[in-house]
């Protein structure tokens, strides 16, 4: 480890040489990563290159076949992995079928708290404040009592990011996220992200997209994965640069950054 490295204290993420194998075929391949705090990841690759597998593992739903895995501070093996589910907090487009529609938004926010798809328990006064403190966040102040199927595809994916944190997790995974959304609602979407992300300085963002474009400014570090293994690893402004991006796509591939945004021209 680099004195530079040292000097942010403890990773709350570490896997050495970690591989998952199903079937005779090796998913993952000997994947070295360390997250320490204050660090916000983009986890980039083709698809099937191993991106939500690899996440997986981080929040404790797969077992890997071989390595070692610390998540905040507890190496798998040693600790009862539920005591970290409880730290980390995962959103995809897929929870937004599961959650029943008939919600008013802020009961979906409540559920969050206690870990259930409908709301059964009455929230404290402090769970309440919370919720509307975090819909203002997300900018949908004033819909705490709409009901949940009458909001639009961005507002969904919204509640659902202010639902992941309602109990403070430490990790938020957010898995292709910004998937069906049209360009207008993806970036007023990437922009409430960016807000909770400067408010909740607690939470570790790992946020998995294969399209550069929604690489928001305050990711500070990018992982980037083919066929299963790290092609390149570490801080954004200098991985992120052509011949990275080719050895992740392949050539013919041109990066280009407008406006902090960044996008792949194909040549």
């Amino acid at each position: 480890m680099s004195p530079s490295a040292r000097s942010k204290g403890k990773p709350i993420i570490a896997l050495r040489n970690v591989s998952l194998e199903r079937e005779g075929m090796r998913l993952l391949d000997s994947i070295d990563w360390e997250v320490y705090p204050g660090e916000q990841w983009a986890i980039i690759g083709q698809n099937g290159a191993g991106k939500t597998l690899l996440l997986k593992i981080v929040a404790t739903y797969l077992w890997p076949s071989r390595g070692k895995v610390e998540v905040l501070g507890k190496e798998f093996g040693k600790i009862a992995l539920q005591r970290l589910r409880d730290k980390i907090s995962w959103v995809s487009s897929a929870l937004e079928e599961e959650l029943p529609q008939d919600q008013p938004v802020i009961d979906v926010l409540f559920t969050g708290y206690f870990s259930t798809l409908r709301l059964f328990d009455k929230p404290t006064p402090q769970i309440i404040r919370r919720a509307k403190r975090l819909l203002k966040l997300m900018g949908l102040q004033g819909r705490e009592g709409q009901v949940f199927r009458t909001l639009s595809a961005g507002e969904k994916r919204k509640v659902l990011v202010a639902r992941a944190i309602m109990k403070k997790p430490r990790i938020l995974i957010l898995d292709e996220v910004c998937a069906g959304l049209d360009p207008v609602a993806r970036k007023d979407y990437l922009e409430s992200v960016q807000r909770l992300v400067r408010r909740e300085r607690d939470i570790t963002v790992l946020f998995v997209t294969h399209h550069l474009e929604e690489i928001f400014p305050g990711i500070t570090h990018i992982l980037g994965l083919k066929h299963g293994r790290v092609i390149f690893s570490g801080d954004k402004e200098t991985q992120l640069n052509t011949r990275n991006i080719t050895s992740l796509f392949g050539e013919g591939i041109e990066l280009r950054k407008v406006n902090h945004t960044y996008h792949l021209v194909v040549q």
